[in-house]
């Protein structure tokens, strides 16, 4: 029996966690040995998959990055007495983990999934895009893979993944999405927001600068100003990013109409809940957001920056691109949304990116993977 391992940091409610589980739990019904390898354990995920062999290698430091870095010995360890053919690292921040972990080693096959962009909003080419500790990394990680996944063809642009993109060692798997459950977990209640007297204008992610809520808040807050609206923001963060954002509202006289949700582990009521989801991101790999929100048919406001966003939407076609910088832009987007005369809708755009086929894709990869070994 082949056997498999998809590691990460946590089961938390992040697009690369339910990427990872949907993963794990998909070559498990295949008949391979899976393991999910996490090095923090708990998170709002945790238990999601039953049937597949969780180990969680103990991590308690306050940051993810000292978290990695540590976990890099027990990760050792525990590769070996898992002995994987394939180990899949599913997100950028768990790369040098395992890359440092391997160290080399022809025990198993290392496929790496690129989750997000590496430019990190930084011009393309410049000194500061050249130099980021996490373009260095990316750069020993490819040169490492015996496999690249990208999760959009954005990323196959990148000046690092390109040359790879072209020999055929990366390959583009973009995310999906299962329909049918984010509708059936979006039936469910949503504690604070049925019945809400005004629209809600929903943003999804954790509160960290790349998704640029700060913006949305002032875009908010503009649109705001011409009709009673709500703003619920579904994610977590550190204390200090929630107060900064709390103050900025507070500034901008909407603290009242703006609702901080935290981190859920099922956030699919919400966006059934809300009039308009917005992703305002600075940079994204391909945003699971905008995917799930396209499975509960709300109209959606998306920055041209935000991963695929582009392609996703058709240019346009299944809702509404903004330049994420653009504060006027993205209010005027909100408004008409909300307008049912201008308002563009999803349709069933989404079953065109069903998650069905990505899995397919993954099972493929891993079993020529394993059959080059």
């Amino acid at each position: 029996m082949a056997r498999l391992v998809v590691f990460l940091h946590q089961l938390v409610a992040t697009g690369v966690a339910r990427n990872a589980i949907a993963i794990a739990r998909h070559m498990h019904a295949a008949g391979w040995d899976t393991s999910l390898v996490t090095v923090r354990d708990g998170g709002e995920l945790a238990g999601a998959a039953p049937e597949v062999r969780h180990v969680a290698l103990g991590g308690r430091a306050r940051s993810r990055r000292h978290d990695l870095a540590l976990s890099i010995p027990r990760l050792r360890e525990t590769l070996r007495q898992l002995a994987p053919d394939i180990v899949l690292s599913a997100g950028n921040h768990a790369h040098f983990a395992l890359l440092a972990a391997a160290c080399g080693s022809a025990r198993y096959r290392r496929i790496y999934r690129f989750s997000n962009d590496l430019a990190h909003a930084a011009t393309p080419g410049s000194l500061r895009s050249r130099l980021s500790s996490r373009r260095l990394t990316a750069r020993l990680v490819a040169r490492d893979a015996d496999a690249i996944v990208l999760v959009s063809p954005d990323l196959a642009n990148d000046r690092i993944l390109k040359p790879h993109v072209q020999t055929g060692k990366a390959r583009i798997i973009p995310n999906g999405v299962d329909v049918e459950v984010v509708r059936l977990r979006a039936a469910v209640p949503c504690d604070g927001l049925e019945g809400a007297a005004v629209p809600i204008v929903l943003g999804v992610g954790r509160l960290v600068r790349q998704k640029n809520f700060a913006r949305l808040i002032e875009a908010f807050a503009l649109a705001r100003a011409e009709r009673p609206l709500s703003l619920a923001i579904v994610g977590g963060g550190k204390r200090r990013a929630r107060a900064a954002l709390e103050e900025h509202a507070a500034k901008l006289g909407v603290a009242r109409d703006v609702n901080f949700v935290g981190r859920v582990s099922n956030p699919f009521p919400f966006f059934r809940a809300a009039s308009v989801v917005v992703i305002p991101s600075l940079w994204e790999g391909s945003p699971n957001v905008l995917l799930e929100a396209l499975a509960c048919g709300t109209p959606l406001v998306a920055s041209r920056t935000a991963g695929n966003a582009a392609s996703l939407l058709d240019e346009g076609r299944f809702g509404v691109l903004i330049d994420p910088y653009d504060v006027s832009a993205m209010a005027q987007a909100i408004l008409a949304q909300l307008d049912p005369s201008s308002a563009i809708l999803p349709g069933d755009r989404a079953f065109e990116f069903d998650r069905s086929l990505t899995l397919l894709a993954y099972q493929a990869l891993f079993e020529e993977t394993l059959a080059a070994r």
